[in-house]
């Protein structure tokens, strides 16, 4: 047994649970450097795997050890806050849970060790009272520190979520025009500097808000790297493959598993082009017709585009274009445009377009006719037949098919 730091009085006088615990009280200082002998001796792991110093250890034993003779002297609950800071301090500093609940089994034992060598056997019934009193204080102690341990690893969990969603946030910014502020996001994700890339915008509803973790792992399984992040009205992924072939079939991985709007931004083989990407992707996702379930691809969507970069552009050419059919009843103005789509969708062709809609070829030319009278256009005509196009793609982006 090591040396008590607590000489035994002489003299007949009685010891008391109080005066025990004052005796020891007096000599805290010394206390707290044997527990921060045994701490270390069983749990180098403190100061080893951890930012804890030997300083702020010394503290916090001091601390606890003050508040429990206090707590022991005046047959009180004690001052908790001690135990709370050692918690606090010990989350902060990576010290686990375990070793943190061990110190206090260890304090309480050292207190136990000197309170038996101090009362040399004259207050046996003393002793076994405060048997009790030591090691309810130990869980008391013990309880409070591991409550505030939990709230501050909940805090320091919401603090990395914070960095996360910041360094998410540089690597997506389209319009950040602070460069190291991207190779820095890039560095953080292990993102190399070239290789096959491309970024997708996919709609979500809140609903769908787990939908990022499952993104990622599916298009793991189709061998490509992603980061996520869950953006104002759906997610952005950076996609890391190791060919084209191999993010041609992430994409359609992630159409299927959206089924939503999703937009592609073109493929790039420098990670700093992400930015562009990102721009492409959200403007590719707007390509499609809101409610549609589409991957759209921002290089094979030049005309949607073109729609899409200019507020009320869609709209405006709509109504510029279709003339009465943009407010024609909703009915007919879907059969005539749906006629149209099909018309184009078979180059052009009367009798392909019948056989797709399930019509006969007669209903086709019957309703490319209403298309002339209402419009104005021409389908024969190549210069109406583009102008119907357009204004066919416009309707689409304006919700009016």
């Amino acid at each position: 047994m090591s040396t008590p730091v607590v000489t035994r009085p002489t003299g007949a006088a009685p010891l008391t649970s109080e005066s025990l615990a004052s005796q020891l009280r007096a000599h805290v200082g010394e206390l707290s450097d044997r527990l921060v002998a045994d701490i270390l001796t069983v749990e180098q792991s403190y100061l080893d795997s951890t930012s804890l110093t030997r300083d702020q250890l010394d503290t916090v034993c001091t601390g606890n050890l003050r508040s429990m003779l206090d707590a022991l002297a005046s047959g009180g609950t004690g001052d908790l806050e001690p135990a709370r800071a050692a918690g606090r301090i010990k989350a902060e500093n990576g010290v686990p849970l375990a070793a943190l609940l061990h110190a206090f089994r260890l304090g309480g034992r050292l207190i136990w060790q000197e309170l038996t060598v101090t009362a040399a056997g004259r207050t046996p019934e003393v002793l076994l009272a405060m048997a009790t009193d030591v090691w309810a204080m130990v869980d008391t102690y013990s309880d409070a520190a591991a409550d505030a341990y939990r709230d501050a690893a909940d805090r320091l969990a919401l603090d990395d979520a914070d960095a996360r969603r910041r360094v998410l946030r540089a690597l997506f910014d389209e319009a950040s025009s602070d460069p190291s502020s991207l190779l820095d996001a890039l560095r953080t994700f292990r993102i190399p500097d070239s290789g096959h890339f491309t970024v997708v915008s996919a709609e979500t509803s809140l609903e769908r808000g787990a939908l990022s973790g499952r993104a990622r792992d599916a298009v793991l399984a189709a061998g490509v790297d992603s980061v996520w992040d869950t953006d104002a009205d759906g997610h952005l992924g950076l996609l890391v493959g190791s060919s084209d072939a191999a993010l041609d079939r992430a994409v359609e991985t992630l159409g299927a598993l959206y089924g939503t709007r999703v937009g592609v931004g073109t493929y790039f083989h420098r990670s700093l082009a992400t930015p562009v990407a990102v721009a492409q992707a959200r403007s590719a996702r707007r390509c499609a017709p809101a409610g549609s379930a589409r991957v759209i691809r921002y290089d094979a969507s030049p005309i949607p585009l073109l729609l899409v970069t200019t507020p009320d552009a869609a709209a405006l050419a709509a109504r510029q274009i279709l003339g009465p059919l943009a407010t024609s009843a909703v009915d007919d103005r879907v059969s005539l445009l749906d006629t149209l789509d099909a018309w184009f969708a078979s180059g052009g062709s009367t009798t392909a377009a019948a056989d797709a809609l399930h019509y006969h070829r007669n209903t086709v030319l019957y309703r490319l006719r209403r298309i002339h009278e209402l419009t104005g256009r021409d389908h024969t005509d190549p210069a109406h037949a583009a102008e119907l196009y357009v204004g066919l793609r416009a309707a689409e982006l304006a919700g009016l098919r």
